[in-house]
């Protein structure tokens, strides 16, 4: 039987699906059920907040844990981010130990792109020391390390919105008129249903070890190519409504690429002029740290095509579709949504 932690969250709930033929499943969820088995628990909590009664009944069911459960938000205090992404993986190699099973652990890509300058530091740097912890446990584990997740490849639907998604929506609304990103930056965004099918794939094989890095790798797309796609995507499905009904202008809906240098040249013109003093003050003065990471970085390696079983590489085609079917999701979303501070 195989045990789910954060299976209400973006990547959990995409792997649920997947893995109807893996065997039983049971979900550890925090806050929201979801379908089939499921145990309400808390990481962050000896015996996994569960009792010790559950706790052991539990474990003497368990062959493979999946631990996706995190705290993504990249503003988080980092005593947040160590109490789930660091406390929580002590707690849960512990039931791994107990039930004498294997670990499926999730991580990031972004370990490997740790710059003074990112806002995602305090986060990569959590799953890092997370990682240390399950190299240390000497238990059978997998570490899975996801790059940038977006929608599903048909749908472009997720559980929950990201960083990612905010820039995207936030520059197809007409609220980012410059982003501080070559346009030849690489972009590596995977799909949920690709990561989806990669994990589910690791689970089933008792022979995964070592490291295996959920990325587009070269299929990693351009960022002109992101900024293109979203603004006419906004232009298509907006329309000639954008300008008289939602108070858009359509000139904003393609933001400029400027240079990661002089970015800060211009960001106090841009913080009181042309933009939605509701939304942009805030949230563009984390677009710098937010892009850090990407800009002129060599692409991730990627093991998709290596896992048995598992999905092929992901081609550029590939990418496309799943940005074009995301973009088409969050355009579909209340305005409001990008009403927000960061």
């Amino acid at each position: 039987m195989l045990l789910l932690t954060g299976a209400s969250g973006v990547v959990g709930s995409a792997l649920l699906s997947h893995l109807a033929d893996s065997g039983p499943v049971v979900a550890l969820t925090h806050h929201k059920p979801t379908a089939g088995p499921t145990r309400r628990g808390d990481i962050t909590r000896p015996w996994l907040g569960l009792t010790p009664t559950d706790y052991r009944e539990l474990a003497a069911t368990i062959d493979v844990v999946i631990h996706c459960a995190a705290l993504v938000n990249f503003g988080s205090a980092p005593r947040n981010l160590h109490r789930v992404n660091v406390r929580g993986v002590g707690h849960v190699l512990r039931f791994v130990e107990d039930a004498d099973a294997r670990l499926v652990h999730c991580s990031t890509a972004f370990i490997s792109r740790i710059r003074p300058d990112a806002t995602l530091n305090a986060y990569a740097e959590s799953k890092q020391a997370g990682e240390t912890l399950v190299r240390e446990s000497g238990l059978p584990a997998t570490i899975a390390r996801i790059s940038t997740v977006i929608g599903d490849t048909r749908t472009g639907a997720v559980a929950r919105l990201q960083a990612f998604h905010y820039l995207v929506g936030l520059a197809m609304w007409g609220h980012l008129p410059f982003l501080p990103c070559t346009p030849a930056t690489r972009i590596d965004l995977l799909p949920t249903d690709v990561i989806a099918a990669a994990l589910a794939a690791l689970a089933r094989n008792p022979a995964a070890r070592d490291d295996y890095w959920i990325t587009a790798g070269p299929a990693a797309l351009p960022m002109q190519h992101v900024v293109d796609v979203g603004s006419k995507t906004a232009l298509t499905m907006l329309g000639e409504r954008a300008p008289r009904d939602l108070g858009i202008d359509l000139r904003q809906l393609r933001p400029r690429l400027v240079d990661p240098g002089l970015y800060h040249d211009v960001i106090s013109s841009v913080l009181t002029a042309g933009t939605d003093p509701d939304t942009s003050p805030s949230a563009l003065r984390h677009i710098p740290g937010l892009m850090a990471p990407y800009n002129n970085a060599p692409p991730f390696p990627t093991s998709l095509g290596d896992i048995p079983g598992g999905p092929p590489p992901l081609t550029e085609n590939h990418a496309d579709q799943a940005l074009r079917a995301t973009c088409r999701y969050l355009a579909t979303m209340p305005k409001d949504t990008w009403k927000m501070s960061w």
